[in-house]
């Protein structure tokens, strides 16, 4: 049996950043391979999968942060499916780093960047197996919340306190339509997963974990 190559390409959330309560200088500190729901997923499905963790912090879909032009999204993506290839299936999460740009992103921005990364994908073969283009699974992000009292609670001015909550709730919609427009598959992040109250952006464990078993049945229906 042919085992099946998926790259999961995405954020903090995909690297696994385990969120902190107080701000540090010190690098962000990751979950364990038992709790990451990308290896959740893999555990899940077994040796006829291979799943290639690709996540950054801080990683935007299209936009260069001022003071990281490096973790541009798109510069990114074609060197990376062709280093891995062949890809079977690119599980894409991001867009949550959109909101917090120097530039505030209105709401009909919020479909630009996994639009031109979908596109990318589409257009290059050479990735793929048999000069097909790697089928696409889009995870909408989930949503900003602020966080504890206690916690981390600039996160929330960074992404625009009001106005970037509301926008990351409108992610599931905005990408459902793009992933049905160019023939992708889609699940909401948010219906498995939500943030801890440490930062309000990053995943718990136990988000992780239910994130990771839907992601595995959802991969598993595509293949099988």
């Amino acid at each position: 049996m042919m085992k099946r190559t998926v790259l999961c390409y995405g954020d903090s959330n995909t690297w696994g950043s385990i969120p902190r309560w107080e701000d540090s200088d010190l690098p962000s500190e990751r979950y364990d391979e038992n709790t990451r729901w990308t290896r959740v997923a893999q555990r899940q499905l077994g040796d006829a999968y291979e799943l290639i963790e690709e996540g950054l912090g801080g990683r935007t879909t299209i936009y260069s942060p001022a003071n990281a032009p490096w973790k541009n999204g798109k510069d990114y993506l074609l060197p990376c499916l062709m280093s891995h290839r062949p890809i079977d299936l690119v599980v894409i999460m991001l867009g949550t780093n959109d909101l917090h740009l120097s530039h505030r992103l209105e709401e009909e921005d919020l479909g630009k960047g996994i639009r031109e990364l979908i596109e990318i994908i589409q257009a290059n073969k050479k990735p793929g197996r048999n000069v097909e283009p790697p089928k696409i699974l889009v995870l909408a992000p989930i949503e900003v919340r602020p966080s504890d009292p206690k916690g981390r609670v600039k996160v929330y001015d960074n992404f625009y306190r009001e106005w970037g909550a509301y926008l990351s709730k409108q992610y599931p919609r905005v990408y459902k339509a793009i992933a049905d427009e160019y023939g992708c598959y889609f699940l909401n992040a948010a219906d498995y997963a939500q943030p801890g109250p440490g930062d309000g952006v990053h995943f718990t464990p136990e988000s992780h974990v239910a994130l990771g078993q839907a992601v595995a049945e959802k991969i598993r229906g595509i293949f099988e």
